[in-house]
């Protein structure tokens, strides 16, 4: 019995020796469920369905849009996405706790010449200064994450009391209109947000400085069960991942479109916003430490980690 391919190769040979056209199938794109958050630094899922990175190494696209990136964390966990971008204590508090979650590469960077995520409150309101925070509400994207971390190192560092304010989880989208009603009185801005709200708005302090002036801010991580089931494939997808940091980074332009786009704004009142900067190779030790020293020093986790251990090399 010949083996299929040379029976396909002599089919084929005499189908086009009789005249008859030969259709050869593309192979099928594998399905990839994908999520982040719509801001600039977490949106570089959004970005890749654009820039067809992943197409070209052979999958579809499927982008959510998540309010947290501790939603992100539970979504890949419960096995509803494979990938998704979320800050690096959401999603290593999720893998302590053993949720089936791995740490594969860098997203959106946090530079702080950049002034693309501050504490900001109402320019005309009464705080002035951060020992004005007593008493007072502090919106955060999530409450076990990055900023919530950081604002809970930066408050005591600057003569406030973390028992003399109170830290609430509100979306990104949501925050500015909050302070202007009053509903919280300071909340840590990112991109987007910045820039349209920028006349309203007065910058008291940049809390990731109190980890370092240039660290990745968003990361991506993967489903544990997905990549263990085929690591060649998802070698692909991660390599994917740096060839979309090299695209985001050199198309602002058309990111800018999308963000524009998906998130509703109105893109004259984004113009001149300070751009994320992204990720194109292997997230290192040393980027990731400071956050996880910090994160045990406000007592988020309850012991060190070290990064070595959590980063997933494929």
């Amino acid at each position: 019995m010949r083996k299929r391919s040379s029976f396909l190769a002599a089919a084929s040979a005499a189908a086009a020796a009789a005249g008859v056209p030969v259709v050869i199938c593309a192979q099928p794109l594998t399905p990839l469920r994908v999520a982040g958050i719509l801001s600039d630094v977490f949106g570089e899922p959004f970005f890749a369905k654009a820039s067809g990175v992943f197409e070209r190494a052979g999958f579809d696209l499927d982008v959510t849009s998540l309010a947290n990136a501790g939603a992100v964390s539970a979504a890949i966990g419960g096995g509803s996405l494979e990938f998704g971008t979320g800050d690096l204590i959401s999603g290593i508090n999720a893998i302590i706790k053993g949720v089936p979650v791995v740490l594969l590469a860098p997203a959106g960077m946090y530079i702080s010449s950049d002034n693309s995520a501050v504490l900001a409150v109402a320019k005309d309101g009464p705080i002035k200064q951060p020992r004005d925070l007593v008493g007072k509400t502090i919106g955060v994207p999530t409450l076990v994450g990055l900023s919530t971390a950081t604002i809970r190192a930066w408050l005591p560092a600057n003569g406030v009391d973390l028992a003399s304010v109170k830290i609430v989880e509100i979306p990104p989208p949501a925050t500015f209109a909050a302070i202007q009603r009053g509903t919280i009185d300071c909340a840590l801005l990112g991109e987007p947000f910045i820039t349209p709200n920028k006349d309203e708005i007065r910058v008291i302090g940049k809390p990731y400085d109190t980890i370092a002036t240039e660290f990745p801010i968003a990361v991506w991580y993967g489903s544990r069960a997905w990549i263990d089931a085929d690591r060649q494939r998802a070698r692909r997808a991660v390599n994917a991942i740096y060839e979309t940091g090299r695209w985001c980074n050199t198309h602002r332009d058309e990111t800018f479109a999308i963000l524009v786009r998906d998130a509703h704004f109105d893109g004259d009142k984004l113009k001149g916003m300070i751009r994320a900067t992204f990720g194109t190779g292997p997230i290192q030790p040393a980027q990731v430490q400071p956050v996880l020293n910090l994160a045990y020093k406000v007592k988020i986790f309850d012991r060190q980690l070290e990064a070595s251990e959590l980063i997933t090399r494929i």
